[in-house]
């Protein structure tokens, strides 16, 4: 009897002496293999204009900068030198009409000497499109105004990014909710929006963004297959599975989207990576798990980037400074510069 119960003793202690997440399934928990770079990746991080009331709701980390407005001309330019030195290829600014889109664009513009361009997130929510009132007609006259507008303001300038000839720009958002789900038939309004900007001489090269991660690339087929590229912007997650084995678990579900976006033959899948997550302090009963900010977590992150990224080789970052997810790449008193030379490291060449 007393054999049985060391022999158990021993057995429970090995069995507690184990590594944390020894047991866990491989095919859900591997390494995520180095992925040199031999040529470029083109990265941009989304930029977040803070007013007074954003500040005033709490963030995770301290900026360098304090409570800034990047409408400051010294503090644009600091933030287009940090950006340099994370060789970012460029910022992505939201915009969701003239008078909340251009005070943004023009601090950007003004007085740059840099190297970091910039790339226009078009936000159709100021359309108010809904299934009763769809973005036809005089809506989506609107917008191709709009569009032709900035194209003539932006696109052929230097400091606009463009993939070969063509200027890069966002349409947002692709995964309309259930209740506007035909507000937007994007089969009909990409194609518009092509035709009108060659009407002004560009080809654009149009990433469609879908604002949450973790959705089968099926799920709204349609849309993406008439956009040159989709981004999902946040695969933030309440998933314990998906926490867990975040880098693996990333890298089998981005692989779906690179194997469908591929077959679909003309759409890239632009993947987007954080270098870490954390809620809690602008909003405490968040369910979404933080992910710890680290060296090592971004560089497997950013493997995962690499080994799921199009021919076309563009990485999204999400963010450049929203503080409030704790997703910032601008330096902080916590981390400093760390994570702009990480970005840098990992998809650049040496």
């Amino acid at each position: 009897m007393r054999k049985i119960f060391f022999s158990i003793l021993i057995a429970c202690t090995l069995v507690s002496c184990k590594k944390d997440n020894e047991y866990l399934p491989p095919a859900f928990n591997y390494e995520i293999p180095d992925v040199p770079v031999t040529v470029d990746v083109h990265t941009g991080a989304y930029y977040y204009n803070y007013t007074t009331t954003d500040w005033g709701r709490k963030y995770t980390g301290t900026p360098v900068l304090g409570q800034y407005s990047a409408l400051n001309a010294a503090t644009m330019a600091q933030h287009r030198s940090w950006a340099d030195r994370a060789k970012l290829d460029f910022f992505i600014f939201n915009w969701n009409g003239a008078s909340a889109g251009n005070p943004l664009l023009t601090s950007f513009i003004n007085g740059r000497t840099e190297n970091v361009k910039m790339v226009i997130n078009y936000n159709n929510a100021h359309l108010s499109a809904t299934n009763a009132s769809p973005l036809t007609g005089a809506k989506l006259t609107t917008m191709l105004n709009e569009l032709k507008t900035l194209a003539a303001a932006h696109f052929d300038k230097d400091y606009y990014f463009r993939i070969g000839d063509q200027p890069v720009i966002l349409i947002t958002p692709l995964n309309l909710s259930t209740n506007a789900a035909a507000s937007i038939d994007y089969t009909t309004v990409i194609p518009a929006v092509k035709q009108a900007l060659s009407e002004v001489g560009f080809t654009p090269y149009i990433i469609g963004e879908i604002t949450s991660g973790w959705l089968p690339p099926q799920r709204y087929a349609p849309a993406i297959k008439a956009m040159n590229g989709v981004t999902l912007n946040n695969w933030a997650t309440d998933n314990y599975d998906r926490y867990n084995f975040f880098p693996s678990y990333s890298d089998i579900n981005w692989q779906n989207w690179k194997d469908s976006t591929t077959a679909w033959g003309t759409v890239d899948f632009v993947p987007a990576v954080f270098p870490g997550y954390n809620d809690k302090q602008f909003s405490p009963t968040s369910k979404i798990y933080d992910i710890d900010r680290t060296e090592k977590f971004y560089k497997d992150y950013c493997n995962v980037a690499k080994r799921n990224m199009s021919d076309r080789r563009i990485v999204f970052i999400n963010s450049w400074n929203h503080f409030q997810l704790g997703t910032s790449l601008e330096p902080a008193a916590e981390y400093g510069e760390a994570f702009l030379d990480a970005t840098r490291i990992n998809f650049k060449r040496p």
